[in-house]
């Protein structure tokens, strides 16, 4: 009896080797319909994983993490919501992180958040509603105090644009109004004193410019037609540095590469 028990089970564990043995030969498993199901991965021509993960009708679910040829991560998404939310996380290929947020039907939303290449630090933000733009969008100097702010409304620049010197002090403040300059325009010095104060329409200067020196009192008045100065030759060399370093500090906050993050492998 006890010999006939002994075999039923060495021949158990035999069957459960073979399975075991068969489990890597079910990935990337595609249904009658073309639809893949459960765990999936694919490899670069150099044998390193170009992504892994678990599939349910040809969509990820949990997590699903993609690599970059070298073989270090290059975003790692969690979905859940039946795979309409995705948190995720992007990152350089030395394995510092380059951004997160979350992503709802594809789309990013919520507040995403970018990292400096060389730094590391929270280089800017951004807030979006179902892939658009909605609220604050931020960038950053390296010690945390904020450079520069922007709202949005529906994907565009509407309300307050503002500047920062490194010490936090206020050194723009300015109006936008459907992605267009438009409004009151104040520069301040670092030592906090109006340097130029004027106003835009629809992106354009218009009316009176005015420029003061560094005790504050006005040194020259430019009235501006569209855009064009009436008095151009009064526009001294420290007016037009002014708005090179205006265009200068104006932030760009870069984008997360989003190409086949929800549909890896795909042409």
């Amino acid at each position: 009896m006890m010999r006939l028990i002994f075999c039923f089970l060495f021949f158990f564990l035999f069957l459960l080797s073979l399975n075991s043995q068969e489990l890597p030969g079910k990935n990337n498993y595609t249904d009658d319909n073309g639809l893949r199901q459960g765990y999936g991965e694919r490899k670069y021509p150099n044998g390193n994983i170009q992504y892994h993960g678990t599939f349910r009708d040809d969509r990820p679910v949990g997590e699903l993490t993609r690599y970059f040829p070298g073989g270090s991560k290059m975003a790692v998404m969690v979905f859940c919501d039946k795979g309409r939310r995705a948190d995720t996380q992007l990152f350089y290929e030395d394995g510092n992180l380059a951004a997160s947020g979350i992503y709802v039907d594809e789309k990013k939303d919520s507040v995403w958040k970018y990292f400096s290449f060389y730094d590391n630090y929270l280089a800017s933000t951004e807030t979006y509603d179902l892939g658009k733009k909605e609220g604050l969008s931020a960038v950053y100097y390296p010690n945390g105090r904020m450079a520069e702010s922007f709202w949005y409304e529906n994907d565009l620049r509407n309300g307050p644009w503002r500047q920062y010197y490194e010490d936090g002090r206020l050194r723009i403040e300015a109006e936008f109004e459907n992605d267009q300059r438009h409004g009151g325009f104040v520069f301040y010095s670092s030592a906090g004193r109006m340097e130029m104060k004027g106003k835009y329409h629809r992106n354009r200067m218009h009316g009176e410019w005015t420029f003061y020196d560094e005790s504050g009192q006005k040194v020259s008045v430019i009235n501006y037609v569209e855009g064009r100065p009436e008095n151009e030759d009064e526009l001294i060399e420290k007016e037009q540095e002014m708005f090179r370093q205006i265009e200068q500090m104006r932030g760009r906050i870069p984008e997360p590469d989003e190409s086949e993050l929800f549909h890896p492998g795909r042409p």
